[in-house]
């Protein structure tokens, strides 16, 4: 009971208070949302280098700030700081540290070069790379209503599958990695990302010009990798043997278990926007 209550506040804090971060503080290229972001990222970075370093050598500290750097690149992007090309250029070598990482170790360390490259890549990648989509955010002309939608669809659909979850599920186990999920928790938070897109539909019709049949089938494709990035999560830590990325905030775990949700639907979502307005 104390673990709901706990949940209950931050989601009535957190939702109004990140609702006038974006509509209230757009300046510099919604600097408010990248500083947050970005924060996010360094703690993410040093929370995932500490839940790996149980399964393989520990990943540099330095290389725990990637997550956080990757915000701060694409915000300087969109204000022309930054040429577009370093976006790539990052990446590529971000994944070419990741995977020449195990030529340089020793002879008896070798057997574990696999794992090596992987806690790497992970850290590049996962959220490095994802939190360069979230970022990337903010570069749209209406960035202000695409975030929120953003986050309404993500938020949302997390709190009211686990809501639905607790009330009604009788189907569960479906996935081993998390036993708890339900099948009735996943359908209340697709229909919850459904009627958000629809709804957003009507109010932003700038940011979602969309036909009715495109917007039912991404809130369905946004329940699935909102779904999904919560289990990629579950699948990491259950891999490493931890209960919960940190302790940062209270009823939900580390930070990491707070955005897992948000990562893999970054991407999709930014493509969906564009297939409208390019």
């Amino acid at each position: 009971m104390r673990n709901i209550i706990k949940r209950l506040i931050l989601f009535f804090l957190a939702i109004p208070l990140l609702t006038v971060l974006i509509l209230f503080l757009p300046q510099y290229g919604h600097l408010g949302v990248i500083i947050l972001v970005t924060i996010v990222g360094f703690i993410c970075g040093f929370e995932l280098r500490s839940m790996l370093s149980g399964v393989a050598k520990p990943i540099p500290r330095w290389a725990a700030l990637i997550p956080g750097i990757s915000p701060m690149l694409a915000w300087g992007i969109n204000t022309g700081w930054i040429p577009a090309e370093a976006s790539t250029i990052a990446l590529v070598a971000g994944v070419i540290w990741a995977l020449t990482d195990a030529v340089f170790v020793q002879e008896a360390e070798i057997t574990g070069g696999v794992t090596r490259m992987g806690t790497r890549l992970l850290m590049v990648m996962y959220p490095g790379w994802f939190l360069w989509w979230v970022a990337r955010l903010t570069w749209f002309e209406n960035a202000h209503f695409v975030i929120l939608i953003f986050m309404l669809t993500v938020f949302l659909n997390d709190s009211l599958a686990w809501f639905f979850g607790m009330l009604f599920g009788r189907h569960r186990g479906i996935f081993g990695v998390s036993p708890n999920k339900s099948l009735e928790g996943f359908l209340g938070g697709m229909l919850t990302s459904v009627a958000v897109i629809i709804l957003s539909s009507y109010f932003f019709p700038e940011v979602l010009p969309h036909p009715l049949w495109q917007l039912i089938i991404f809130g369905i494709v946004a329940a699935f990798t909102t779904t999904m990035g919560d289990l990629v999560e579950s699948a990491l830590k259950r891999a490493v043997g931890v209960k919960d990325s940190g302790h940062i905030i209270p009823g939900r775990g580390g930070m990491l278990d707070s955005i897992d949700s948000v990562l893999l639907t970054a991407p999709v979502f930014i493509l969906f926007i564009q297939s409208a307005v390019s």
